[in-house]
């Protein structure tokens, strides 16, 4: 099921059902224009929730970003549009903390860079 009646939001914001105080809870899902999804995730009492997965164009997942209370939390994985890994690393409370890294094209490591809190220590 497809909902236009909302907008994803990141940050953390409620969201409401528009035109009224109600907050969502539902699925969110866009498509491009060739019918394939653009993201899918859950809203539960306003705030994103779960794992939300973002697509390229071509179907292949782009991103995977956990979700609690409105925050990312845990395991956030971005991708090359071959499925390559592009980024790796865990956030807590909304902000990055423990190892994080970053691949090149080819696969290989370019940096791994270390959070505590939000703040790079390394």
């Amino acid at each position: 099921m497809v909902h236009n009646d909302i907008k994803i939001n990141t940050d953390g914001q409620l969201e409401y059902v528009e035109g009224s105080d109600q907050l969502y809870t539902g699925s969110s899902q866009t498509y491009y224009e060739n019918g394939n999804p653009q993201h899918v995730g859950q809203y539960e009492d306003g705030l994103m929730e779960g794992l939300w997965v973002y697509y390229y164009e071509n179907g292949k997942v782009y991103a995977k970003i956990p979700f609690l209370l409105g925050l990312t939390n845990g395991l956030t994985e971005t991708f090359y549009e071959d499925g390559t890994p592009q980024l790796k690393g865990h956030s807590k409370n909304g902000v990055r903390d423990g190892i994080w890294t970053t691949y090149k094209v080819d696969g290989t490591l370019e940096r791994e860079e270390h959070y505590i809190d939000g703040e790079i220590v390394n």
